[in-house]
């Protein structure tokens, strides 16, 4: 079976080997054990497999796992069909790609055989378009982190169904755009209004989500004021959504040190 997808995780296993995660088109996150994927040997060859790579491959039929977290299929051919070629020199832009990486990781279901639902390629949409774009903005020597963060956050959360309530106040409905100012509380996963919960100065992050939600990785120019912080928010939102804490989000601390 061919496959295409991104590499997410890349492990060394004994003298050459590599055990693989991709995000798939369809969505799901498979794993994959490549022989000599380390590359090396004589003619020392690279590796293929390298962070934020779009490769395809052809798997054997042997299955050498199967269980819950789904199947580790045993790669016969690779081929990389594109590779960032500037995040790896910027080293916030590769803490950014590392966190794109693990975020996917935690939220994407393992892939089994018997699946051929497309319902998740959004997930896949989304993580390729913000690495192509996190390249590209290097490339233009245009490259801010917080916009790229935000876009791709909002993405994620919409494909994933999770997207805070942003037209109304949790507590008693008003209208958040009316509002004098609004509160988010990630820990709780909504808005409220001023006068629900005193002291509330989020009016301009409910504003940039609400625009990021509309705008196009392409169009990440359009997003100013956004910061780091504010997309802090939505990961301790997510890591609230999956029980997680950001400490276990190893990329985290390197970006928000």
């Amino acid at each position: 079976m061919f496959f295409e997808g991104l590499v997410i995780q890349r492990v060394p296993y004994k003298e050459r080997d590599l055990i693989v995660k991709l995000v798939l088109r369809s969505g799901y996150l498979g794993s994959f054990y490549v022989y000599g994927g380390q590359g090396g040997g004589k003619s020392s060859k690279p590796s293929l497999y390298q962070l934020g790579s779009l490769m395809k491959v052809l798997t054997k039929e042997l299955r050498i796992k199967t269980n819950e977290q789904g199947e580790l299929m045993a790669v016969a051919e690779s081929q990389k069909i594109w590779e960032p070629e500037f995040i790896r020199h910027d080293i916030k832009a590769f803490y950014l790609s590392c966190l794109y990486a693990e975020l996917a990781q935690r939220s994407t279901l393992p892939y089994h055989r018997e699946q051929s639902s497309e319902e998740h390629a959004g997930l896949f949409s989304a993580l390729s378009n913000a690495l192509f774009y996190l390249d590209s903005s290097l490339k233009k020597k245009e490259f801010e982190p917080a916009p790229h963060l935000m876009l791709y956050l909002t993405k994620l959360l919409f494909h994933l169904g999770i997207m805070p309530e942003v037209d109304s106040c949790s507590f008693c409905g008003a209208g958040l755009m009316e509002a004098q100012d609004v509160h988010f509380m990630p820990e709780e996963g909504h808005f409220s209004c001023s006068d629900c919960h005193h002291g509330a100065r989020d009016k301009g992050f409910l504003l940039r989500l609400k625009k990021s939600y509309q705008t196009k990785f392409q169009d990440y120019k359009e997003l100013p004021g956004a910061t780091l912080m504010e997309s802090d928010k939505l990961i301790q939102f997510f890591c609230h959504h999956f029980h997680l804490k950001t400490v276990e989000l190893k990329s985290y601390s390197l970006l928000f040190q």
